[in-house]
């Protein structure tokens, strides 16, 4: 029976790209919505919305209750989960059955199958699929894990057997570390899934992350529609993915497609899913990981190189159709490549951001989905990602370029974003070359990432891009009112004053083009200049440059071949408002770095704390951060309990240095 009201019980941008989809096929949709989403673009988006509860997730969007409430009183017929919040619990699809309520996805009963990694794995092998070497059996003493761990080796993998995201996974290189390990990963996973449940892998070091879509209906059949490559993963979380997989042996290949669809025909699944294995390149081996029952974050590279509409064909299936083609009916053309998009600075060890986005402008020739606009604020409620950005080309390469191209076009103001960081990864050798791993990030940047430093002529470069743009067409500079001054020295028909951190930069007009002096010292003569929309060329040493330029502000991000680097440039009234926000933090206190939840205080206040000992856990957009004393002394003041919500910068913890105490 046709769906003709949906509810959507998820919120950002997989909200917004389920009700495109709806509305192409005349379904009305309702969105849900907690109080720091009520201006949200998915509410608007939406035929209708309801709220549903405070900011924090736990009493909205996982209020699983509320939710069913508020489908039935909006007349809705089915419940799309997305992913993430409610969408692979079991139960919730269980209760939208028990009132009528189709839920799109598979059925409880197979959804509760594979939220254990442990059964999960069972089913597995009984279907005759490879799975990594480890153990995964009901006795959970640490005796027993201990004793599997020295038959495994090391170094080894422990998971949590619920949930996913990286938390409750340890990676341990030898028995020593053993014990603190499972304590750690049991607690984590307690506390993240409500199951403490663990199990042991051998850790495949130089692994790649394979995974296939499949797609069921009611009737049995079961279609794969190609693999994606996942690999590019920071902390267990993809950062970059594509399909299909590069440098993969067609008959390897095959034979990781082939196991997918067997998996999934023989659990009976329907719907949409992707069936998850890691591959083996030095053995070439592949191993079955697991099954994740709901659309995935990078479903859209599926849709580029299938041209088929996932969401489409969830709702068709929860709707009663057969699938409308047959496998050999599925062809894969060309290449896809999708970016995450998240408010967080790589440069300090990933830390989320939160703020007002004061611009977002999407770049053409990619697809670009996203929860946020103009005026959206990032809380710390919720995960960072803010959008993903898709290329699509007739091979690799052209693929990269086209990605590279649009993520140097993307502009998201108000915010630190990882756009850089991607775009580092994207002309990386490892990645250009289809030779990457789950490793290659840590092996890329093995103290951190850090943004590539500007040379004194992209320096130069992006004050002669910010007269360029400070100029209304047609005049110059002097003519407009502020920071400007106007002189006319030496044949110069005027000069501007910048500022370059503290370095006063000067650009003066001369006859063949543009001049550009740094601190008395450095001079740039520039010529022929042009200015596009999204480029600026021009002449400097008799050569010819042509540099990508993108504007947020007085930050301009300039692109070439090989690298894109951010520069600040304020005018002298915009140097001066910068010099007078400065803020600075003693010696003895830990401050909070975002908003965000206290998860647990670690010490007492009377403690005596060495430099670098825990003392706060803060969680922020599903991430954990752990906070730590920054000298030695005695902790004489814990401002916040566990619970406690906490403002950027708050004073959590107070701390008298050793010094003092003497």
């Amino acid at each position: 029976m046709r769906i003709k009201t949906l509810l959507i019980a998820n919120r950002g941008e997989i909200a917004c790209r389920i009700i495109r989809t709806a509305r192409h096929m005349g379904i009305k949709t309702v969105a849900v919505y907690s109080d720091a989403d009520r201006d949200a673009p998915h509410v608007r988006a939406a035929d209708t919305a309801f709220h549903i509860g405070p900011s924090e997730a736990a009493l909205s969007y996982l209020d699983a209750a509320r939710i069913i409430e508020v489908a039935q009183k909006a007349g809705a017929d089915a419940v799309h989960p997305g992913y993430g919040f409610l969408s692979e619990n079991a139960d919730f699809a269980a209760d939208c059955a028990a009132v009528g309520l189709r839920f799109v996805g598979p059925s409880a009963d197979v959804i509760r199958l594979m939220g254990s990694k442990i059964q999960a794995k069972t089913q597995a092998i009984a279907a005759g699929v490879p799975v990594v070497p480890g153990y995964n059996g009901a006795d959970q003493s640490n005796e027993t894990l201990c004793a599997q761990a020295a038959e495994i080796g090391f170094p080894l993998l422990i998971k949590a057997s619920a949930g996913g995201g990286g938390r409750g996974m340890r990676v341990v290189e030898d028995a020593s570390a053993l014990s603190a390990a499972l304590g750690s990963a049991r607690a984590e996973a307690q506390a993240g899934f409500g199951d403490p449940a663990l199990l042991l892998e051998r850790y495949v070091e130089t692994a790649r992350h394979i995974e296939v879509q499949v797609l069921g209906d009611a009737n049995g059949n079961v279609v794969h529609l190609y693999e994606r490559d996942c690999s590019l993963q920071r902390n267990h979380q993809k950062v970059i993915e594509e399909a299909p997989a590069p440098n993969l042996p067609n008959p390897l290949r095959d034979a990781i497609l082939i196991s997918a669809v067997k998996l999934a025909s023989a659990v009976g699944y329907q719907n949409a899913g992707t069936v998850e294995y890691l591959l083996d390149e030095t053995r070439g081996e592949f191993y079955f990981l697991e099954i994740n029952t709901r659309l995935q974050v990078e479903h859209p590279v599926t849709e580029a190189v299938t041209g088929i509409d996932l969401v489409e064909w969830q709702l068709r299936v929860t709707a009663g159709e057969p699938l409308g083609f047959a496998q050999a009916d599925i062809t894969c053309n060309g290449w896809a490549i999708e970016a995450r998009i998240a408010a967080e600075d790589p440069a300090e060890e990933y830390r989320p951001e939160t703020g007002a986005i004061t611009s977002f402008v999407n770049p053409a020739d990619c697809r670009t989905d996203s929860g946020v606009v103009a005026g959206s604020i990032v809380s710390h409620h919720y995960d960072s990602m803010l959008a993903k950005v898709i290329a699509h080309a007739s091979d690799r390469a052209g693929a990269i370029a086209r990605l590279s191209a649009g993520l140097t076009r993307l502009q998201i103001g108000g915010v630190t974003t990882n756009i850089a960081f991607l775009n580092d990864l994207l002309r990386s050798e490892p990645f250009a070359d289809g030779t990457h791993s789950t490793g290659t990030i840590t092996a890329l940047y093995p103290s951190g990432w850090q943004p590539l430093a500007a040379t004194a002529e992209l320096r130069a470069t992006a004050v002669l891009a910010r007269y360029v743009d400070d100029c209304p067409t047609g005049t110059t500079p002097w003519h407009n009112l502020g920071a400007w001054r106007s002189v006319s020295v030496g044949g110069r028909r005027g000069m501007a004053v910048y500022f370059l951190d503290d370095q006063a930069t000067t650009i003066a007009e001369t006859n063949g083009g543009m001049s550009v002096e740094i601190d008395g010292a450095e001079r740039f003569d520039f010529s022929h200049i042009s200015r596009s929309a999204e480029r600026l060329t021009f002449e400097l040493h008799g050569q010819r440059h042509d540099v990508g330029i993108a504007c947020d502000g007085t930050q301009f991000y300039l692109s070439g071949a090989h690298n894109r680097v951010s520069v600040a440039v304020l005018n002298a009234e915009e140097a001066l408002l910068a010099q007078s926000r400065g803020t600075g933090n003693s010696d003895g206190e830990i401050i909070a770095p975002m908003p965000g939840l206290v998860s647990e205080v670690l010490q007492a206040k009377g403690a005596q704390v060495s430099a670098g000992d825990p003392v706060i856990v803060i969680e922020a957009m599903k991430l954990l951060q752990t906070l730590t004393a920054p000298c030695d002394g005695m902790l004489d003041a814990v401002h916040y309990s566990a619970g406690d919500t906490v403002e950027k910068h708050a004073l959590l913890a107070s701390i008298t240095p050793m010094e003092a105490l003497k």
